[in-house]
């Protein structure tokens, strides 16, 4: 299997391919040169404009091209056509929280659906929502507890299920949903589909709007190749014009209206999600983001996605010939970037495969996850390190 050549500019950007074999993208990239480039040019931006006295906070106008920039950048990462349906969060979790607490449509006896396996992240705001906001949360056990099959989501809908809130991939696991018949019930019941695209974007092409999703959440530390701090929300202008803020500020959708004499409340543009942002947004952060996004989108989304496969592949491969039965499927369907597994002495493998230098997750189950820069060589130690530790 042959090394693209954008494979080898990324890893030589991706510092942590120097210290370990990292197999480890599901929980974080480890950090990129270009990210750290961007804040660099953040502060750089920020005095220009600070010195040619652009107003509206640090960064000023500079910031604010960019950040609609990014906004674009977004929808054609996930497939969406209007960059209004995009605002900034700090995480995936401030995303999701933003579309239950912000709901402004739930009625008497309504649920929302959620699997008892999804990450705090998703699962947490569905259970705030049904303690202060009234919806019921139904938490559906993963069939055999692994997997989200559309049936299991589809057989619990009832004539109140106004939401199904779902990761793409599954955290845990690496388990991937078919969001595609999941859009489609749900356009033809009329219920909203929230997606936490975390464990997705940036390894696998996303279709939001051809899938019928109607909001994406996601962070930008893992396969965006960006930082932390900074994440987003799209929303589809359906569930959009449902959404109030969780908490308001000043900013180009929401203002203080005081043509009447009482100051109130006022949203100018219901169906800009700007509406949800603070005014002090993470810019350097959005910076980061930028240029991540910037980097997946010259690569191409399909290309990373059939790069990744074919190690995908490899690996699974490879453990299965070891005696390892990976919880993960090896079907592109069912699967994207990580492949998780049991063993009945989890501690003592993942101890030998860290002595070797093989960084990956040891959680409720082991997990090695693929990233856009890894290569044929990280597989093949990593292959290689389990044999030994496995006695074999």
């Amino acid at each position: 299997m042959q090394t693209p050549s954008w494979v080898t500019d990324l890893r030589a950007q991706a510092p942590v391919t120097a210290a370990c074999t990292y197999l480890d993208c599901a929980y974080d990239c480890g950090g990129t040169t270009f990210a750290a480039a961007a804040v660099q040019a953040y502060f750089a931006d920020w005095a220009r404009a600070a010195a040619a006295v652009e107003r509206g906070g640090p960064g000023r106008e500079t910031f604010f091209r960019l950040a609609d920039e990014t906004r674009a950048q977004i929808c054609a990462l996930i497939g969406a056509s209007d960059p209004r349906g995009v605002c900034f969060t700090r995480n995936t979790n401030e995303g999701i929280s933003h579309i239950l607490m912000g709901f402004d449509d739930f009625r008497p006896g309504d649920n929302i659906l959620v699997c008892d396996i999804e990450h705090p992240s998703v699962l947490m705001p569905c259970l705030n929502a049904q303690k202060l906001r009234g919806v019921e949360a139904r938490v559906l056990p993963a069939a055999e507890g692994e997997y989200l099959p559309a049936a299991l989501f589809t057989d619990a809908c009832d004539d109140h299920t106004r939401m199904i809130v779902l990761s793409h991939v599954q955290s845990s696991n690496g388990c991937k949903a078919d969001l595609a018949a999941l859009g489609a019930f749900c356009r033809q019941k009329g219920i909203y589909l929230v997606v936490d695209a975390i464990q997705s974007l940036g390894f696998s092409v996303f279709e939001a709007e051809k899938w019928g999703v109607s909001a994406v959440s996601a962070g930008g530390y893992k396969g965006l190749l960006a930082g932390e701090s900074s994440a987003f929300l799209w929303c589809a202008p359906d569930l959009l014009a449902h959404i109030w803020p969780v908490y308001t500020a000043a900013g180009p959708a929401m203002t203080v209206d005081r043509a009447g004499g009482m100051p109130v409340l006022a949203c100018r543009d219901p169906q800009s999600a700007r509406k949800l942002e603070n005014s002090s947004l993470d810019a350097p952060g959005i910076y980061m983001l930028h240029a991540g996004i910037s980097r997946v989108l010259d690569i191409g989304p399909a290309a990373i996605e059939d790069h990744i496969r074919g190690l995908y592949e490899r690996l699974w491969d490879g453990l299965a010939s070891l005696g390892i039965t990976p919880v993960t499927p090896r079907e592109k369907d069912g699967s994207c970037a990580a492949i998780a597994f049991s063993l009945p002495d989890a501690a003592a493998f993942y101890d030998a495969m860290r002595a070797r230098g093989i960084v990956f997750t040891s959680s409720r189950l082991l997990r090695l996850s693929i990233a856009p820069f890894t290569t044929c060589g990280d597989i093949d130690r990593a292959l290689s390190a389990a044999r030994a530790a496995l006695g074999k």
